[in-house]
């Protein structure tokens, strides 16, 4: 989390000297070039998880050789896929201009900054093996070392490029230097732990590449779903208000999506230590294709017929109407609540997990990462009108709401992270599965109609509701699972949780009662909220919320306090 911290926050500090340097339009063409190099990265997500949970299994076995051949089974799926990728972006480019309108005589800068992008990043994916088994050989301190330094030069590659006048390529160059710095730094650490490791077209072979193929496939095609969301909101604001309309969602959602990524790096763990605890079955139950097909049909249709009931009332879809909104509503939440109905009465037939290390791990997952997602959100969205104030200035107001809306959409998205890093782990991916499908139909229903009749500030609060919805939902699934009632979530993870809302209300009272005339002393008001603001939440967590074996973990992991040398479990 430090790690990432450091990667992230160095983004935030530069994002407004960005800014002073590339216009708007610029900068959402920058933002934009990543939404489309998102969906290249699918290609990469079933194999970062099979080089990690094979190199594991590996090096437990003690087949270092068999390394070797993974790798190079992996290195020659990407570079087919990239070629591929690469290949289909130049072919497709006019029509990308069109989709995004791009100005004609913007249409030449952004095919070379979409091409740059393109293959410098598919080299960050096809030699990525060498980052992702040194994870797997368990020195994920190493590999965070690496990214960190890697990524503070190319802060400083940024800094000096935009000075010397290079515009929006300069951070083309920068992003390159990069990705290179880190891919050799990877490969002689890769060589350090492993000296026997190496590539070669000889040891690409079959059976490695199933494992690519069965269990990466199906890593795949989540990663390639999670990706698809996450843009999903860009990419209809852009295609739909303009890229000076990306650009400001962008900013809104710049400090929620990095708070995001820095909580959600306390993941990591879940997956490894999943795979190694074998997962006991009171229940278990192989469904047939066509059951699970089913299932994932009636999710679909219940999470139709619930996103549908509000939509009625959008100005943008009511004016379309050929009948009254009310009765539509009616007969659509009744439609829901049968639909609701049928999934619980086939849910008592799936399988459930024994009570056991899993369950534990699940919901000690969800207490801990959430005490510290909204430890974060929480003074975000308290916060806000100051925060996009002291880092942008007063012309990004309008950023402000997408900002409190994001915040409420990504705590959500990360409450659901340990228990689907767990169903990954003991490889019962249909739950993540489920939930992917959850999302996608309410944002493909809400996003459109909300932007129609709100513009950017509907946009934000369909994915904060998508979000919340389809969380609800999931863990109603998830529950059933490890069976966990509604009410032991609320009382161990939900209620310590709640934590850091009372100081969250003192900021928020704090920065409406006294705002910030100019940017340094609205620095100066976040700096102390958020000192104060962190104090009281650790001062409460610490004397309310935490046991007391909680207290002598925290104070070993920050050398705070003296705990006894005996191992508790």
């Amino acid at each position: 989390m430090a790690a990432t911290s450091i990667y992230l926050v160095t983004r935030l500090l530069l994002t407004p000297f960005i800014l002073s340097y590339l216009t708007l339009t610029e900068f959402g063409l920058w933002s934009l070039c990543f939404i489309i190099l998102s969906y290249a990265s699918m290609g990469g997500f079933g194999v970062n998880s099979t080089y990690i949970r094979y190199t594991a299994r590996y090096r437990a076995e003690n087949k270092k050789e068999e390394i070797s051949r993974l790798l190079s089974t992996g290195i020659a799926y990407m570079l087919t896929f990239c070629i591929i990728f690469c290949t289909v972006l130049i072919i497709s480019m006019p029509l990308v201009h069109r989709i995004f309108r791009i100005a004609v005589e913007e249409q030449a800068a952004a095919s070379a900054i979409f091409t740059g992008t393109a293959i410098v990043f598919s080299l960050e994916l096809i030699l990525g093996g060498f980052r992702f088994i040194i994870a797997g050989m368990h020195e994920i301190a190493k590999e965070k070392q690496i990214a960190v330094i890697a990524g503070l030069v190319e802060v400083i590659a940024i800094i000096i490029l935009l000075l010397w006048g290079s515009g929006i390529m300069g951070l083309l160059y920068a992003y390159a230097l990069r990705v290179i710095l880190e891919t050799t730094s990877y490969r002689k650490y890769a060589k350090k732990l492993i000296p026997e490791l190496r590539i070669s077209t000889k040891l690409v072979n079959r059976d490695h590449l199933k494992l690519f193929f069965i269990f990466g496939g199906k890593v795949q095609v989540l990663g390639a779903g999670g990706i698809f969301l996450t843009a999903l909101d860009r990419l209809f604001v852009t295609a739909g208000l303009g890229l000076a309309a990306g650009g400001m969602l962008e900013i809104g959602r710049k400090l929620p999506f990095t708070a995001k990524k820095v909580a959600e790096s306390a993941f990591g763990p879940f997956l490894p230590a999943a795979s190694h605890i074998e997962a006991t079955w009171e229940k278990e139950v192989q469904n047939a294709p066509t059951a699970r097909m089913l299932a994932y049909g009636n999710i679909a249709l219940l999470m139709f017929a619930i996103g549908l009931t509000p939509l009625l009332f959008l100005p943008s879809v009511a004016q379309q109407l050929p009948f009254p909104a009310i009765p539509a509503a009616i007969l659509s939440a009744l439609a829901a609540i049968a639909l609701f109905l049928m999934l619980r009465s086939k849910q008592r037939h799936e399988e459930q997990l024994a009570k056991g290390e899993l369950r534990q791990l699940y919901l000690n997952g969800l207490r801990y990462t959430n005490l510290i997602s909204t430890t974060i959100f929480a003074f975000l969205a308290a916060s806000a009108d100051s925060l996009i104030f002291a880092w942008v200035g007063p012309q990004y107001h309008d950023a402000v709401i997408i900002m409190i809306c994001l915040t409420i959409a990504y705590a959500f998205q990360l409450a659901t992270g340990p228990a689907n890093m767990i169903f990954r782990g003991i490889d019962r991916n249909g739950r993540e599965f489920e939930y992917m499908i959850m999302q996608l139909v309410l944002l493909l229903l809400w996003l459109p109609a909300a932007i129609a009749s709100y513009a950017l500030t509907g946009a934000a609060a369909a994915l904060a509701a998508g979000s919340a919805t389809s969380a609800l939902c999931f863990f109603w699934r998830s529950n059933y699972t490890f069976q966990i009632t509604f009410a032991e979530i609320i009382r161990h993870t939900l209620i310590p949780s709640l934590a850091p809302i009372g100081p969250a209300a003192l900021v928020y009272t704090a920065t409406t009662i006294f705002p910030a005339e100019n940017r340094l002393a609205a620095i100066t008001t976040i700096t102390l909220c958020g000192t104060l603001y962190l104090l009281l939440t650790v001062a409460i967590l610490w004397f309310i919320a935490l046991t007391q074996d909680e207290k002598q973990k925290a104070g070993a992991l920050f050398r705070l306090f003296p705990i006894s040398t005996s191992r508790k479990t």
